[in-house]
């Protein structure tokens, strides 16, 4: 097709034009998302640091308030605390230098890592102890797990029923002495159930919904099983059975029963009426039985040992 050269100039200059709009658009645009990015970063940089306790001045300021401060605080006391750190120090322990590179601060301590799970065990909000211990949400539930796992992957605090001859001995010793005048010899460990509250389980859960209902206590539950010694510490613990099953039935599922079949004689454990007495588990007489003095008499120093060893397992088994 043919144009005239004054044709073709226009043309030309109609082109040239609409390259530089382009161009210049081209730039603005360049312009407009470098200072939307240079608005985020400066953004992203003003973050919240949160502040950290010091444990060093914590327990000073515990030690102020009195030697029991620290007891009532943490269930326990300091050396206790300590010793259960040094235990899962080696899987808890954050390597500082890299700590350190990552949020320009110290690392959490084993220390304040255990003080978030005793006080979260104990019912205490994340809340609150993200904010007074200067660590992020996530960062608070990964620690009080990677502690929770140390504690319970510890050999040293692995629950442990007395199985020797000697370990069998001073359980029995610890016991009676416990008993006044001795009355009760022989007496290794003292067992009892506990429902743990659950939410109601959906079917896609289990295949007996119902089965997890206690018809005594009203609520969904599991069925736990527990023993522990004249210290109060436990010795066997399990989930033993769905929770409208009754305590006996739950111990006949566990391992447990067995291990005090197999005990050697004149050794037993010692439970409630929930429990068929038997050789190696005494249960305290009912019904018209226990209107015999000497009957009566033994479930006298039968109940001192029962008592104070069930308050133990019910408080600390609220507690976990």
């Amino acid at each position: 097709m043919y144009y005239s050269s004054s044709l073709k100039s226009k043309m030309a200059y109609v082109n040239d034009s609409d390259e530089e709009q382009e161009e210049e658009e081209d730039m603005l645009l360049a312009c407009i998302l470098v200072s939307e990015y240079l608005e985020e970063k400066e953004e992203r940089a003003k973050f919240y640091v949160r502040e950290r306790i010091v444990w060093e001045h914590h327990i000073a300021e515990l030690t102020k308030e009195g030697d029991e401060a620290f007891q009532r605080l943490y269930r326990m006391d300091y050396s206790a605390f300590m010793k259960l750190c040094s235990i899962i120090q080696p899987q808890v322990q954050v390597n500082e230098e890299m700590s350190r590179r990552r949020t320009g601060k110290d690392p959490v301590s084993v220390e304040m890592m255990l003080h978030c799970l005793l006080h979260y065990l104990a019912g205490g909000s994340y809340l609150d102890l993200k904010i007074s211990t200067g660590i992020s949400r996530a960062a608070f539930y990964h620690y009080i797990y990677k502690c929770m796992d140390a504690i319970m992957d510890s050999t040293e605090l692995a629950y442990k029923f007395p199985e020797t001859a000697q370990e069998l001995n001073e359980a029995a010793q610890g016991f009676e002495a416990l008993s006044s005048h001795g009355a009760i010899k022989g007496c290794v460990a003292c067992l009892d159930g506990y429902l743990l509250q659950i939410k109601v389980p959906a079917k896609s859960e289990t295949g007996n919904v119902k089965a997890y209902f206690s018809g005594h206590y009203q609520t969904y539950g599991i069925n736990v099983q527990a023993a522990c010694d004249h210290k109060c510490r436990f010795v066997y613990a399990a989930l033993a059975a769905p929770g409208g099953a009754n305590d006996i039935a739950a111990y006949r599922k566990i391992d447990f029963s067995k291990m005090v079949q197999n005990l050697p004689i004149r050794k037993f454990v010692i439970g409630d009426n929930a429990y068929m007495c038997t050789e190696t588990l005494l249960t305290p007489f009912s019904g018209k039985e226990k209107k015999d003095p000497e009957k009566d008499a033994f479930n006298f120093y039968l109940s001192q040992l029962r008592i104070n060893s069930y308050e133990s397992i019910s408080l600390c088994l609220t507690v976990i």
